[in-house]
């Protein structure tokens, strides 16, 4: 039995047999599915047809929602915009407002299920066009900054719309920021229409776009300002700066307002004056701001004057040396020591403290033939560049002792 069994299964015969009945299950199967409606939505754009001639069409919405009924393999193969067509027929229409049945065109196989909307209100009205110029809104300049020309080419636009909407134009303008007017170049801006609250989505402009292009020149002033020399360093120590001159000592620039409005000086390349010991006289260029010009030269002279420093140093009961010979044998001086206060530059001054006196005060007691004498104490003074600036006391009394 197992043998027949295994021969049967096989056997040419049976797999033929076999196969055939298996090919028929399934082309019944498939043919079965593909009757089976499906039901697809699309969203579609309204067509219009017959549209009267010199009208506008005012129309809230130009699409349609549609629901279509196919077999199985039809709904896989449809395509929207040429197996379904909606539209709406204008024929011998008069300007007015109507009520119209949106229609359909499908392709064979096709079942319509629904539209929405199955009617539209549209309006009719008469067209219209007219020129208007361009004219340019244009925002406030800067100080600093005016206006040369402003060029829109083309000048005027033609507007196209209902007669109704045409007749509320007021005007045609472009609106250029203020970047757009300083940059000195040609640009397009889109063309807006006046008044500029109104919504006029159903008028066409031609073109929608202009050319624009403006000059703006920078307006130059002149302003008078004092000039500064920087001074770097120190003259030597046994000097002090008095004065510094700069001739001339203003200076006319030229430039924008913006820029001038901010300089209340100017200034020199630096003066160096370290160590210097004498008056001094530079011819020194101005540094001139970017954007900004010098009117008349553009050096200035500077002279610097020095003054120089006066140190003090005091010796205290200094012996008063005797000089000369006198004609008495016996005689004395009172007092016999003296204060000498000096003076000169701070360098020299300085390098006298601690050392031995600088100066000898001394009196001559050369032919003195009275018995009581006031005479004059004398100073020598042993270090170039000092002097006395005082003795006290300036003279002591000579006295013969008999």
């Amino acid at each position: 039995m197992m043998k027949w069994i295994d021969n049967l299964f096989s056997s040419r015969t049976f797999l033929k047999v076999f196969s055939l009945v298996l090919a028929f299950f399934l082309w019944f199967y498939v043919t079965g599915d593909s009757n089976t409606d499906v039901v697809r939505s699309y969203r579609l754009a309204l067509q219009l047809r017959n549209v009267p001639s010199g009208v506008t069409i005012q129309l809230p919405s130009r699409e349609v929602e549609v629901q279509v009924a196919a077999n199985r393999f039809l709904a896989s193969n449809i395509i929207p915009e040429k197996d379904i067509v909606c539209y709406v027929d204008l024929q011998g229409l008069e300007p007015g407002r109507h009520t119209l049945p949106v229609r359909t065109s499908l392709s064979t196989g096709l079942q319509l299920i629904t539209i929405n909307p199955s009617t539209v209100d549209l309006r009719l009205e008469k067209s219209a066009e007219r020129a208007i110029p361009v004219t340019p809104e244009l925002p406030q300049l800067p100080d600093g900054y005016a206006l040369r020309s402003v060029i829109v080419s083309p000048s005027q636009v033609i507007v196209r719309g209902t007669e109704s909407d045409v007749k509320r134009i007021t005007g045609a303008v472009v609106v250029p920021s203020l970047a757009d007017l300083l940059a000195n170049e040609k640009i397009s801006l889109k063309v807006m229409l006046k008044p500029q609250s109104q919504e006029w989505s159903n008028v066409t402009v031609i073109p929608d776009k202009v050319d624009f292009q403006a000059e703006v020149d920078i307006v130059k002033i002149k302003k008078e300002v004092p000039i500064f020399v920087p001074i770097e360093g120190e003259p030597h120590p046994d000097y002090i700066v008095t004065s510094i001159l700069t001739t001339p000592g203003n200076v006319i620039l030229e430039g924008s307002k913006v820029t001038l409005n901010g300089i209340s000086s100017i200034t020199t390349k630096s003066l160096n004056i370290s160590g210097i010991n004498e008056d001094m006289e530079a011819q020194l260029p101005i540094s001139v701001p970017k954007g900004i010009n010098v009117l008349g030269d553009k050096s200035v002279t500077v002279k610097v004057t020095l003054k120089q420093r006066i140190a003090t140093m005091k010796y205290e009961n200094l012996e008063i040396e005797i000089r000369g010979r006198g004609i008495y044998r016996n005689w004395k001086i009172d007092p016999t020591k003296v204060d000498v206060i000096i003076e000169g530059p701070p360098s020299i001054v300085s390098s006298l403290e601690g050392k031995e006196p600088a100066i000898v005060a001394y009196v001559d007691i050369t032919n003195i033939v009275s018995r009581r004498l006031s005479i004059p104490v004398n100073v020598e003074v042993k270090v170039k560049g000092i002097s006395v600036k005082k003795v006290d006391p300036d003279r002591v009394t000579f006295t013969v002792l008999d």
